[in-house]
């Protein structure tokens, strides 16, 4: 039973990642890489300056901002509409590769970079 307990959580580290950012890589239930970020004052506050996922893997960016404003993924035109203090989220499939800009459009602030390779 050990050695069952020892792959399992050898294949979790595996399919989620280990960060060394704490709090912004939760351990998906579902196969989706889920990533978090706060934006304070037009900075990013938390989360990962980048996200690197493979082709195919499935993606949720969850933000919360201090401001309204709109969530967009560059390349993938997804977007979701931010409240302030309200996490939004964009949730695809991430299958094209590259490097993608992560941002709120009202503020411009930075949110990540989305990194996705075969």
């Amino acid at each position: 039973m050990r050695r069952i307990c020892g792959i399992t959580v050898a294949a979790l580290l595996a399919v989620t990642g280990c960060s060394g950012s704490t709090g912004s890589e939760p351990m998906p239930a579902t196969g989706t890489r889920a990533v978090q970020f706060s934006i304070t004052d037009g900075k990013r506050t938390a989360g990962p300056e980048e996200v690197a996922v493979r082709t195919g893997e499935n993606v949720a960016l969850e933000v919360t901002s201090d401001q309204p404003d709109e969530l967009h993924v560059h390349g993938y035109d997804k977007a979701a509409q931010l409240a302030p203090g309200v996490p939004g989220t964009v949730a695809f499939t991430a299958n094209i590769d590259g490097i993608f800009e992560v941002e709120l459009h009202k503020s411009g602030a930075a949110v990540t970079r989305l990194r996705v390779s075969g």
